[in-house]
């Protein structure tokens, strides 16, 4: 019988480690989301000095020692045997001791936030003239150190038709810019990522239930809501010639995840030539290129006709599950197993344990013929570097 692979947890303050921090430890939680801020807790045992001051909170205890203050930065690498992967590398944003009347009652909670936290500080008002989203994602993300990964959104808007004004944070200002055409925007360690879900990279090691040795999964929860619209419709008044422009979206623009999408499912609802419509509210400054471009984010959006929660057993699984990428579901039969593209997992670690729950979305049912499961257990597979985060050094 082969031997359990070995749980990793390492925390990292500035780029050291400390092992009366590893000592300390109650428990760790990273939060890693494919289209919000990824986020982290950390609590640690508290203890009182003969001097009366508190381990790792005063100053004579302070950061150089593996105590905390705000905006240091903070790595966390988690998973099994000799090469963890980076979960996150962010900054402290706010400390939380607890004081128990029991001293060795006592407790400290340290959390904090990936890049964007740096991002989401200085409301602006800015003028973006002549630009695409795609290169306003770019500035923006080597203003901060980030080197940009992001997909061109071809349409430019014009300071004579439509001038871009960002008024906000410049983490807002990004994030309302994604949520129109359906983008994802997050940090990944140092690169930023403005981009449609990434449905055709390889999947991460197989997720199952059920499934005879190959189990892996405490529990699978879908959820099939198949009544969203079809189609999505805008309209705008052209004042200079006098006319109603309307643009209309409705075929999605992301690759099915298994045999029959949401369109397939709606055909009994959606009688020829009556499908159900949503009409997105306009803007006088949009053109038909933007219109267009709008519509296909809404698409996007309402593709997501199964949304699914899931526990994993970190041991059974031997390897992190990440946001932002796909994993195969077996063993929950045809109509629910299938691709799925995960949009958070909660990594919990604790002394004894290493538990991550995760969120899932698929715009399909049932297996395609490539999908079919097989008994033995997939091999982990390695991330491609553009798309993992690495330490600090």
């Amino acid at each position: 019988m082969p031997a359990e692979p070995s749980r990793k947890c390492v925390i990292r303050i500035d780029g050291h480690t400390f092992d009366d921090l590893h000592d300390d430890l109650i428990a760790v939680e990273v939060a890693d989301r494919a289209d919000e801020p990824s986020s982290f807790a950390i609590k640690l045992q508290l203890y009182q000095t003969r001097s009366t001051t508190w381990s790792r909170v005063d100053d004579s205890h302070g950061e150089a020692n593996g105590g905390f203050l705000p905006w240091q930065r903070v790595t966390i690498l988690g998973g099994y045997d000799a090469e963890p992967d980076v979960l996150i590398d962010g900054y402290i944003a706010g400390v939380v001791p607890r004081y128990e009347p029991t001293a060795s009652d006592s407790s400290l909670v340290i959390w904090g936030y990936d890049a964007s936290h740096a991002m989401d500080l200085e409301d602006k008002v800015v003028a973006w003239p002549d630009k695409k989203y795609s290169e306003v994602a770019e500035a923006m993300f080597r203003a901060y150190g980030l080197t940009p990964q992001v997909t061109d959104t071809q349409v430019i808007h014009r300071a004579a038709d439509s001038l871009l004004i960002q008024r906000g944070t410049d983490w807002q200002f990004l994030r309302r810019l994604g949520q129109r055409i359906g983008f994802e925007v997050r940090i990944r360690g140092a690169t930023g990522i403005f981009a449609p879900p990434d449905l055709a990279s390889t999947p991460q090691k197989d997720l199952a239930i059920a499934f005879g040795d190959d189990t892996n999964l405490v529990w699978f929860e879908p959820r099939l809501v198949a009544d969203l619209p079809s189609k999505h419709t805008m309209a705008r008044a052209n004042a200079v010639d006098k006319i109603v422009e309307t643009a209309a979206v409705d075929r999605s623009p992301l690759t099915a995840l298994g045999k029959r999408n949401g369109d397939a499912l709606r055909a009994g609802r959606d009688l020829a030539d009556h499908k159900a419509t949503a009409i997105a509210p306009a803007d006088p400054t949009y053109d038909l290129g933007h219109m267009t471009a709008v519509l296909t984010g809404a698409r996007r959006r309402s593709d997501w006709i199964i949304t699914a929660e899931g526990e994993l057993d970190g041991i059974l699984y031997a390897s992190p599950l990440r946001a932002g990428r796909t994993a195969l579901v077996k063993g929950v039969g045809p109509t629910f197993a299938g691709l799925y593209y995960v949009t958070e997992v909660i990594h919990r670690f604790t002394p004894e344990e290493y538990t991550q729950r995760f969120k899932a979305v698929r715009n399909a049912v049932d297996l395609t013929n490539s999908e079919q499961p097989k008994a033995e257990s997939a091999a982990p597979v390695r991330v491609a570097s553009a798309g993992r985060t690495v330490a600090p050094p």
